[in-house]
């Protein structure tokens, strides 16, 4: 149980036990019926029933559980590539195919933490069916591309999947707003950095209700800051931001940046100390 209570919110621990508990139930009263029909194939009918049922419970609670953990290990623990690793595992025996939509976001966020642009075109490219489902999609794919574009450093791509994306910020399909996927104020902030407008994206980042983020969201918000006071000019409170991401980024790829761009700063504040 400890994993559960490891991996699992409070609310999500109350579901699962609430399953174990109707399981636990369903058997038990499906046996019983089995023990009170008096015919060979109504014994086999239940006991059909019985397998199925229970069966496609317990592989929902199983899938359910690998979901959770690589959820756990990505935003918590900063480690995409264990947590893409988890996410095989349902990938592979989610026969009824109710992780699609989930699989696609979560893995283009360990693509980006990873920053594999190409692997995030690829899972966008126009013949994936599974990018072309659920309402949130569009969301999910038009942050994804602005952010493989981010990677490339492709700015005129950069310009226009960004163009795309805030228009999605306010979207209204069906009288309700697609869900909070991303933080919008890092959207924007990084690309207002992008535009050489660090005035701006600072204005932004000074204001962001950073309550919310998770983990992995607070070492890229965090990274964000630091590049920000590095074009600022503001290099201890950027040296200050790098360090945080290194000690919480774990194997995301900014950890690295980081530690480079630290090292960095602080050959070159070495360098104006001596002059």
């Amino acid at each position: 149980m400890n994993a559960i209570n490891r991996y699992y919110t409070k609310r999500e621990r109350t579901n699962f036990y609430m399953n174990v508990v109707v399981l636990t139930i369903f058997i038990g009263y499906s046996i019983s019926l089995m023990f009170e029909q008096t015919e060979f194939m109504g014994v086999v009918f239940l006991l059909i029933i019985l397998v199925f049922f229970a069966g496609s419970m317990i592989l929902k609670e199983i899938l359910n559980f690998f979901f959770q953990k690589a959820i756990f290990q990505l935003t918590v623990e900063c480690d995409p590539y264990t947590a893409q690793e988890s996410m095989r595992i349902v990938r592979k025996y989610d026969i009824f195919k109710g992780y699609n939509v989930p699989y696609v976001a979560f893995s283009s966020l360990v693509y980006i933490d990873t920053e594999n642009a190409q692997a995030i075109l690829e899972l966008f490219s126009e013949d994936n069916k599974l990018t072309k489902i659920g309402k949130d999609m569009i969301l999910i794919k038009s942050y994804s591309l602005y952010k493989a574009y981010v990677i490339l450093n492709n700015k005129t791509q950069i310009k226009k999947a960004y163009a795309d994306l805030i228009k999605l910020k306010d979207f209204i399909g069906k009288g309700k707003k697609l869900s909070p996927l991303y933080a919008w104020f890092d959207i924007e902030a990084e690309y207002a950095l992008l535009s050489n407008d660090s005035k701006e994206a600072n204005s932004i980042l000074s204001k962001a209700n950073t309550t919310a983020l998770n983990p992995r969201e607070q070492a890229h918000h965090l990274y964000l800051v630091a590049n920000v006071e590095t074009e600022r000019g503001n290099i201890t409170e950027a040296l200050a931001h790098y360090g945080t991401v290194i000690k919480i980024a774990n194997k995301m790829v900014i950890k690295d940046k980081a530690q480079q761009r630290s090292k960095e700063l602080k050959h070159e504040k070495t360098q104006k100390t001596r002059r």
